[in-house]
């Protein structure tokens, strides 16, 4: 593989049924999904649903809630006597509450969000979009690749934004409105805490993967200095 990837890239779709052995919350379990999604880069499959989303703030970043919970906006930022304990991640409650609204889903999810590695889809299977975990030299060279033919687009985007948002909320927008945006992720503060220190994300729309997958055989990816990098990873 050209980027020496220790990890499987991972799919994720949307199916009116669970795939038999899939791991998962039971219902109503609580936690959050970034290590679960992470075990389907190791190549187990994880099924989600409305009542099996792990954290309230889960459920929301995949569709099955209209809202995180009563007070989001102080736990987000400052606390209140609803929440005392706040991230201080946002300024003012009100930063939060606005930046909350902007992402609620146009459409809510119905059935299950599956995630697993990519060589498990059929080939009548077509992910909606691929999750790569992946280190600094990877990703340098993934950003390097989605502008090999265009140069100048603005390929790769980040956002202030939860684990789960970043890998699935984002890149699904994205797929839908045919943009060509790849999301870098896993800056996400508290769902780094539970992963390897040496690893982020980059997700992007399934058609964006097919396309520069096209383009590898011709790119930097057979030259001597890139093969350097591939040693060390």
């Amino acid at each position: 593989m050209a980027f020496a990837l220790p990890y499987s890239p991972v799919g994720f779709t949307i199916a009116d049924k669970k795939p038999e052995g899939a791991l998962g919350f039971k219902k109503g379990g609580s936690g959050c999904i970034m290590p679960l999604i992470f075990s389907a880069a190791r190549g187990k499959t994880v099924a989600f649903d409305a009542q099996s989303c792990g954290y309230d703030c889960s459920a929301f970043y995949l569709g099955y809630k209209d809202w995180i919970f009563p007070g989001i906006e102080h736990f987000l930022s400052s606390g209140s006597l609803l929440n005392p304990r706040c991230e201080r991640f946002l300024k003012t409650p009100a930063i939060a509450k606005s930046y909350i609204e902007a992402l609620k889903p146009v459409k809510k999810t119905e059935g299950f969000t599956i995630f697993k590695p990519l060589e498990a889809f059929s080939n009548e299977e077509r992910p909606e979009a691929v999750i790569f975990f992946v280190n600094a030299d990877q990703i340098s060279g993934l950003v390097y690749l989605l502008h090999f033919n265009a140069p100048q687009d603005e390929r790769v985007v980040t956002h202030f934004a939860s684990a789960c948002a970043s890998v699935a909320t984002f890149p699904l927008r994205y797929a839908k409105s045919g943009e060509k945006k790849a999301v870098w992720g896993l800056h996400d503060i508290s769902a780094r805490a539970r992963l390897p220190k040496n690893l982020m994300t980059l997700s992007m729309p399934f058609d964006l993967l097919v396309e520069i997958w096209g383009e590898m055989d011709k790119s930097f990816l057979k030259d001597e200095q890139w093969e350097v990098i591939v040693r060390r990873i």
